[in-house]
């Protein structure tokens, strides 16, 4: 989710991604889209915006998601109705998501930026819009407890030049992802395609794996005024945004191997401070989970990174 879940470490057997967060995750298609800048009208520079040096689109990439300076904590806001993809059938609103990423960035010799983030989020009811603990899971019928996102470190290194191992050839692909620029907005996409290893293994978690290989895309879009990005002395800018992301049944819904999966339909905004959310998600994080209001520390480096189905693993046993 996620700038929150941008940087999410996935699980790929070969540890891939040695540079960008150790995840390891996106595989080549899912680099393919980052491997170039590419305006709408085929600009490689707009005005006095360059993005045609990957240093300088790193740096901006990093002013947009968060902030180049070392003391901003940036808090990206989320919020949206996810859904059910069954066969043939339209898709139906299963249930509403809001949460919010806070990251800070810390520049390294290198040129390299290291991201220290973390993500939470609770469901609510798609007709009340309530936050809710219990919910009935409308294609089974089975009432659900539900298990709120909440992954304390997912940290990531972010490069002009990322190293990835394929096979066991090195290969060197430019970061360098690519910008959409239409009159005075610069347009950012970033997406990640994966494909990997279950960590929730189907003849463990019966009713809460979806299958022995979990395959999940998101898109993450943001606008940005090009005004904004053009002035290098501000350490951060805003966007407003979409994210989109594919993925398996979430555990908690009981779905096991069922057929289908779930779609993600979000906005994203870049908020002024931790006070512009919203009071019911503020009252609802200082209650239950109150260390999600600040960044990771430094001590969290090297860590392993948090997902939504380590969390849950560590949380709770399978139902029988």
């Amino acid at each position: 989710m996620l700038q929150t879940n941008l940087f999410n470490t996935l699980m790929d057997r070969r540890k891939a991604f040695q540079v960008f967060g150790g995840a390891g995750a996106a595989g080549l298609a899912g680099l393919s889209g980052m491997a170039h800048a590419k305006g709408a009208l085929d600009a490689t520079r707009a005005g006095d915006v360059s993005f045609d040096d990957p240093k300088t689109n790193l740096k901006n990439f990093v002013r947009l998601t968060g902030s180049i300076d070392p003391e901003d904590e940036v808090f990206g806001w989320f919020g949206g109705t996810i859904f059910s993809v069954i066969g043939d059938k339209a898709l139906a609103p299963l249930v509403d998501v809001e949460g919010f990423g806070v990251m800070r960035s810390v520049a390294l010799e290198n040129g390299n930026y290291r991201l220290f983030n973390r993500e939470l989020a609770f469901y609510k009811d798609p007709k009340t819009k309530q936050f809710i603990d219990i919910w009935e899971n409308p294609i089974t019928g089975e009432k659900c407890e539900v298990s709120p996102i909440h992954n304390a470190v997912v940290n990531a290194e972010v490069a002009p030049i990322i190293k990835q191992d394929f096979d066991g050839t090195l290969v060197e692909i430019p970061f360098n992802p690519p910008w959409d620029i239409l009159e005075e907005s610069a347009m950012s996409t970033f997406e990640i395609h994966t494909a990997f290893p279950n960590p929730m293994k189907p003849s463990v978690w019966k009713k809460e794996s979806a299958g022995p290989v979990t395959r999940i895309s998101e898109v993450f879009q943001r606008a940005v005024p090009l005004k904004q990005l053009a002035d290098a002395g501000n350490p951060s800018v805003d966007y407003v945004g979409t994210w989109t992301r594919v993925g398996p049944w979430l555990p908690w819904m009981l779905m096991g191997q069922r057929e289908g999966h779930v779609l993600y339909r979000t906005f994203t905004k870049k908020m002024k401070s931790y006070d512009n959310l919203s009071a019911e998600l503020r009252s609802l994080t200082e209650e239950r989970y109150p260390d999600y209001t600040s960044a990771p520390g430094n001590e969290t480096w090297g860590q392993p990174n948090d997902s939504s189905f380590t969390t849950y693993m560590a949380e709770r046993s399978p139902v029988k």
